[in-house]
């Protein structure tokens, strides 16, 4: 009776895990489409272009001290007037009325000791560093994509692990219960395989959350409604591995500083600073510029005058020069200059980083594809050895200790053969990433 109630329930355990869907979601989105589709709708794409279309109208603007310019103005005052000219001691004039004004004055700078080029010149670096800004996203989006969409496959091939490792336990489980009914393994061997089964499931489920996970930062950066990946564009399962062929550091280094957008950027940067060094040292040469105007006014509503007009033009050159401001100009040089130096720091600091980042890559790429071959061919070994084990535990020559043993070692060779391959894989995608490839 015990034994049949045993029985029983383990099969009501077996359907009820083979009622839940322990099968990998299919999807046929590639990492260059997700890519594709994070360029064309993220909003950090869309910022960093307005942030373009601010630096060009900062451009425009610097740009129209070319042009004269233009100004009107108009007043309107009510004047209470008293007045005793010191010619004419005995006279005193006392009179209201109203003062009408208004002017037109046209002023051409001609020269501000360079100030005004040196302020185009930094705006137009300004602008190339804008839109070099505007790449830089551009790679930032692209990598995170593809941390994303690898570590989507990464959970899927741990998917597929315990999927297989649940579907062998789950095949064994059934054997087992025949033997069991028929008397010829004890209890203990029944109750292994399905816990070993439950265990299965477990992983399966750790591995669907990581993936759930992934997929949910993937289309967070594609910006998808909902930051939720549709059925059919989850990522697609990698299916092939080719040689390893790695590139020289030096080829990698030299392609990094032509085209790494953050370097380019901080260059740019530094031709900006060096300019505007040049517009605050302007400030310290006089301004000259061309005037003319015409101004015209009338009182009316006088006591002794029904209304006196005047009109008057005029065409000169106006100079100014500041000859003392407490401190201000040299400051303003110091602080461009510091600025400057610590830009150019920045900029070297950069270039370290992008060295480290470039080796650790390539270091990281080699190792992991020849990990990958060992732990491939370690695979396959398991493989074989897991079959023949199991062979010769359902003739009674093996133990059950030993059938664990060898899916055991079959479950982590196949994890450590995917892990090794994605890490490569991922190495190879760091590389793209820190020399600027990724961009192409």
């Amino acid at each position: 009776m015990k034994k049949s109630m045993l029985v029983i329930l383990l099969i009501a355990v077996s359907a009820l895990g083979q009622t839940n869907e322990f099968i990998l979601p299919e999807g046929s989105l590639t990492l260059a489409a997700a890519r594709r589709i994070a360029l064309e709708k993220n909003p950090g794409i869309t910022r960093a272009l307005k942030n373009i279309d601010a630096s060009q109208a900062v451009l425009r603007q610097a740009r129209s001290f070319w042009y004269p310019g233009v100004a009107a103005n108009a007043g309107y005052n009510r004047m209470d007037v008293d007045m005793q000219p010191e010619w004419a001691p005995d006279m005193r004039y006392k009179d209201s009325f109203n003062d009408y004004s208004a002017s037109i004055q046209a002023s051409w700078l001609v020269f501000d000791g360079f100030a005004r080029r040196a302020n185009i010149l930094a705006s137009k670096h300004g602008v190339e560093q804008s839109e070099q800004l505007h790449t830089e996203a551009q790679r930032l989006l692209l990598d995170a994509v593809t941390a994303a969409y690898v570590q989507a496959q990464r959970s899927l091939e741990a998917m597929a692990i315990a999927a297989q490792d649940l579907l062998f336990n789950r095949m064994l489980e059934g054997d087992s219960q025949k033997r069991y009914a028929a008397g010829t393994i004890p209890e203990a061997d029944l109750l292994n395989f399905s816990v070993r089964a439950l265990r299965a499931e477990t992983g399966f489920m750790q591995a669907e959350r990581n993936h759930q996970i992934a997929c949910t930062v993937l289309a967070q950066l594609m910006a998808l409604p909902d930051a939720a990946l549709p059925p059919d564009m989850r990522p697609a399962r990698y299916a092939g591995m080719g040689e390893a062929l790695l590139p020289e550091y030096e080829t990698e280094m030299e392609y990094a500083l032509k085209h790494r957008p953050d370097l380019l950027a901080l260059k740019a940067g530094c031709r900006a600073l060096q300019q505007q060094v040049r517009a605050k040292k302007g400030a310290y040469a006089p301004q000259v510029a061309l005037v003319a105007g015409i101004d015209f006014s009338r009182q009316n509503d006088m006591a002794y005058e029904p209304g006196i007009d005047n009109h008057n033009s005029y065409v000169g050159v106006a100079a100014s020069w500041d000859l003392f401001s407490g401190g201000r100009r040299p400051a303003q040089v110091r602080e461009a200059a510091a600025q400057l130096a610590a830009l150019e720091e920045t900029y070297s600091e950069t270039i370290l980083h992008i060295q480290s980042g470039i080796r650790q890559a390539l270091e990281t790429a080699r190792v992991a594809f020849e990990t990958y071959r060992r732990n491939q061919q370690a695979h396959e070994l398991t493989v074989r050895i897991r079959e023949s084990v199991e062979k010769s535990y359902k003739a009674g020559a093996a133990s059950l200790t030993r059938l664990n043993e060898a899916q055991t070692d079959l479950t982590r060779s196949a994890g450590a053969a995917a892990l090794s391959r994605i890490e490569y894989l991922q190495a190879l995608e760091r590389l793209a990433t820190e020399t600027g490839r990724i961009l192409e």
